[in-house]
């Protein structure tokens, strides 16, 4: 079998793999990769896994160091701006073409899943539904999918947003005066009210960030996966192209 062949068929898997344990926390932040025991663990060679790895560098999501190899790319505040301001611009962006086409229905359902998020044991699996349920009527399904991304993004800034829960379910508006304000039907109502919701907690987290970032601490000291926070299985994409 050619091998460049055979690279190109698995890099895309591996991505997703390790990926996917990146935004989940289950390879530490700024702690070195030992590429040969995730290999092993993906049951690959190490030749795509570090192809793999390049890709994911120029997804931000890993750094290569001199003489110390692959780190995961430790979350910054300006990856937590610049992923609000790429979310909110396309989801400002769909307001005017998703209210006119909300029904009774959707907004029925997304009433039910705000109230699933509200009682703080869902995961983002069920942000990633209300949203798609928001601005899937709009018609731009390119659109929907970066936000969708943007979303699983926000997983990496989980263990920050856990130290600041309580501000977040204290902070207006609220998820369901979102909803309201939708369904009256306003489009600017609509958009300021949606801007807010994510300005107010961008804000509290960028605050969060600062002051941790101020703490003395051992370097390598990181919270513990995020797993416990977000429901659903975990699932290793690279499984499939395993023999």
């Amino acid at each position: 079998m050619n091998p460049f062949i055979d690279n190109q068929t698995l890099v895309p898997g591996i991505m997703e793999a390790v990926r996917d344990q990146i935004l989940r926390g289950e390879l530490p932040v700024g702690q070195r990769l030992r590429q040969a025991a995730l290999a092993q663990s993906l049951r690959v060679s190490p030749v795509p896994l570090r192809e793999a790895l390049r890709g994911l560098e120029s997804e931000g999501l890993i750094t290569f160091l001199p003489f110390k190899g692959a780190i995961v790319t430790p979350v910054t505040i300006q990856e937590v701006v610049e992923t609000q301001e790429l979310t909110m611009a396309l989801e400002l962006a769909l307001v005017p073409l998703t209210l006119p086409r909300l029904s009774r229905d959707d907004f029925r359902l997304l009433r039910a899943l705000s109230e699933e998020l509200d009682q703080g044991n869902r995961g983002p699996e069920t942000v990633i539904e209300f949203y798609r349920v928001l601005f899937q009527p709009a018609g731009r399904p390119q659109m929907l999918r970066i936000i969708e991304s943007m979303i699983w993004r926000t997983v990496r800034f989980f263990p920050i947003m856990q130290s600041i829960r309580s501000k977040f379910r204290e902070a207006t508006p609220t998820r369901g005066e979102m909803i309201q304000a939708f369904e009256a039907g306003d489009v600017e109502e609509a958009k300021q009210v949606l801007h807010a919701f994510h300005q107010v907690r961008v804000d509290a987290l960028v605050a969060a960030m600062g002051v941790q970032l101020q703490r003395p601490g051992p370097p390598d000291r990181q919270p513990r996966s995020s797993r416990a926070g977000w429901s659903g299985d975990h699932h290793n994409p690279i499984q499939r192209l395993a023999p």
